[in-house]
């Protein structure tokens, strides 16, 4: 429990705040567990081992010199840290963030605290929710994404993984359908997979299939957008923690 990882965009005076506790799915080739650090830092950086988790107390001091507007949780699971929804009580009223949190939509969170859910949803398919997961309900997170949209206190949008061949064209169609049912306006971000070893059994998708799986998307989403191996950096990123 607690954040191992802390970075900071200072030309949007945003923080990111990445949370140690377990996960309730077991996602194949979880970003968290293979490049648990920011990916937006320079490879040295990046490829540096986890820090040790620090509790609230501990956060706070190394938040203090930043000129922060937004703040973004995120990490293994934040919702199932203890120290998640405390942590955001802080910066809402001492710093008067803008906070977001980044979650796979098993739990519900509601609190005055949170500004922004981004809902992360896998798959809608039985079959390969379970397989990719571990977990056996889609439509628990699909549920749980329709309360966020009917919260006006929470702004909401949704990313998903495109793996070529598994969680591919026919299965984001099918998120991106479910997600106009709720509100086509919703922002939807597709993320290309990140390969964990050349073992993955899974490839990374090329530049020419993100744009077809945007196209895809587009037929019933409003905002779309995508982001792979080869999207640039648009600000720096620098390591806080």
């Amino acid at each position: 429990m607690g954040v191992y990882h802390i970075t900071y965009v200072p030309k949007l005076s945003e923080v990111c705040l990445y949370f140690n506790s377990a996960c309730n799915f077991s996602c194949r080739g979880c970003i968290g567990d293979t490049y648990p650090l920011d990916c937006h830092l320079d490879k040295k950086e990046a490829a540096q081992a986890k820090n040790r988790a620090l509790n609230i107390n501990k956060v706070v001091p190394y938040l203090k010199p930043l000129s922060l507007k937004k703040a973004i949780f995120l990490g293994k699971e934040p919702t199932i840290d203890r120290d998640f929804l405390p942590l955001a009580r802080i910066l809402k009223k001492d710093f008067f963030t803008h906070n977001i949190f980044i979650t796979n939509g098993w739990e519900y969170v509601e609190d005055e605290a949170i500004d922004e859910a981004c809902v992360s949803i896998k798959a809608i398919t039985l079959e390969l929710f379970e397989d990719f997961t571990g977990k056996d309900d889609p439509l628990r997170v699909l549920n749980n994404f329709k309360k966020y949209a009917h919260n006006h206190n929470i702004k909401l949008r949704a990313e998903s993984i495109f793996i070529p061949g598994y969680i591919d064209n026919i299965e984001i169609e099918k998120i991106a359908k479910f997600i106009s049912s709720v509100d086509s306006t919703i922002p939807y971000r597709i993320d290309g997979y990140i390969p964990y070893s050349e073992n993955d059994r899974f490839r990374r998708p090329t530049k020419s299939e993100m744009e077809e799986v945007k196209l895809v998307a587009e037929k019933y989403l409003q905002n779309v957008s995508i982001l792979h191996f080869g999207t640039k950096v648009r600000h720096a990123v620098e390591r806080v923690y």
